[in-house]
Parts: structure tokens; C-alpha cells; sequence
């Protein structure tokens, strides 16, 4: 009788204990959302300098500070004028990264992305609140939002976020990770 009476009250919370682990807790101060934000802010450049702050060496100068790569201008040698090219590297946590590409042309850096599972877009978000960058929201999609990111003194930036999942019913385990980019001069 007991028995019976603990195995239903184990199949009454047992909704209501998988609906708390997909309740969202918000964690903006934890060090790799704070590193995260930081990047964003000091991958646009100040205003002043707008003209020629999208430069590979510029961006690399700003950046690289925070995230472990080397960004170096694109060899044009045995490669289309037009070629998008690309420079992964990532930022370091206390036992997680944030995985971080750089995309451009041989002149300038157009676009940062990232890629990280240990924190929620809106951690982000408020995270480069509080590092002073007044965000935007500019619009809600399907599967995308889009915020203008403007920190104090800077060029403003557009940054796109979704959340990426395997398919359900994949042979693949059911994963999921969050992802944000940073394009540059959208205006």
C-alpha cells in the first residue's frame, strides 16, 4: 500500500520535475558570459575610428587579448578575389569555452560568430548590458532574434542569435547549443 501510494506520488512530480530543468536560471555574471560580452564590445571598433577598424589587424589588435588565435590578413595567392575567408580560435572558461570564428575578404573582418552550451542568449544580452552596450531589439524570427548591439563610444553591431538542436528522432543523441553573430558595418 505505501508502495503503491510513493510510486504515484513519484509519477505526480515527475512533470513537474522535468518542466524545472528546462526552466531558465539566469547566469550573467559567470566569468565565460562576462569574457564573452567582452569580446563583442571590443571587436567593434570606436566610432571614430569606423573607416578602417574592420581591418583584419585592427579587430586581431582589439581582440586577441581575449581569445587564444591568430588572426592574420587573408593570402589572396591561389583563391577567388571574392572568398570569404575564415579564423577559428576560443575563449577560455573555467572548464568550458566559448568557440569563436572570424569571417571577412582580404581588406576587412565582416562578421564574428560563437558558439557556446553553458549559458542562455539572455545571459548575453544581459551581460553586455552591464558592460555598458546599449542593446536593441530589433527583431524576432522563427528561429533567429536579432539585437543592435551599441557599447558607449563605439560603432554599433548587429547580433543574431539562435539556438541550434539535433533533430528530434536523429540517431544522434538529442543536443543542443546556442550560437551568436556579430556582423560588423550592417548599417
Amino acid at each position: 500500500m505505501l508502495r503503491a501510494a510513493l510510486t504515484g506520488l513519484a509519477l505526480l512530480l515527475l512533470p513537474a520535475c522535468a518542466h524545472a530543468q528546462d526552466e531558465y536560471v539566469p547566469r550573467p555574471d559567470l566569468p565565460i558570459v562576462r569574457a564573452t560580452a567582452n569580446v563583442i564590445v571590443q571587436a567593434l571598433p570606436e566610432s571614430r575610428y569606423s573607416d578602417w577598424g574592420y581591418g583584419w589587424g585592427p579587430v586581431s589588435t582589439r581582440v586577441s587579448r581575449f581569445v587564444h588565435w591568430h588572426i592574420y590578413e587573408p593570402d589572396p595567392r591561389d583563391r577567388p578575389a571574392d572568398a570569404i575567408v575564415r579564423r577559428n580560435g576560443w575563449i577560455d572558461g573555467e572548464g568550458v569555452n566559448v568557440g569563436v570564428s572570424v569571417f571577412g575578404g582580404d581588406d576587412n573582418v565582416t562578421m564574428l560568430s560563437f558558439e557556446y552550451r553553458t549559458f542562455h542568449t539572455l545571459d548575453l544580452l544581459a551581460a553586455l548590458r552591464a558592460a555598458g552596450a546599449e542593446v536593441s531589439f530589433q527583431a524576432d524570427y522563427e528561429s533567429y532574434s536579432e539585437h543592435v548591439i551599441t557599447p558607449p563610444g563605439r560603432a554599433p553591431g548587429l547580433l543574431t542569435t539562435r539556438r541550434v538542436c539535433t533533430p528530434e528522432g536523429s540517431r544522434a543523441a538529442r543536443r543542443c547549443h546556442n550560437e551568436a553573430e556579430l556582423t560588423f558595418a550592417f548599417e
